[in-house]
């Protein structure tokens, strides 16, 4: 069952802590953590066709790059 886009939303938000509330010891493994959550996202969103949330997830990869 694919995800609604309130879910897809909630991976991006989701990553987005990870980054924000990681400490300097655990940048490395939040970071990960993060980048896994905002591809789950791009993939959810490519699945139900939502451009918009594909293209929020991929600038925000492309900010870890």
């Amino acid at each position: 069952m694919p995800l609604q886009p309130n879910e897809i939303f909630e991976l991006i938000v989701k990553a987005d802590e990870k980054l924000k509330y990681a400490t300097a010891d655990k940048t490395g493994t939040r970071t990960q953590q993060a980048r896994d959550l905002l591809t789950q996202a791009r993939d959810a969103a490519r699945a139900i066709g939502n451009e918009q949330l594909v293209q929020q997830a991929e600038l925000r990869l492309s900010d870890l790059a």
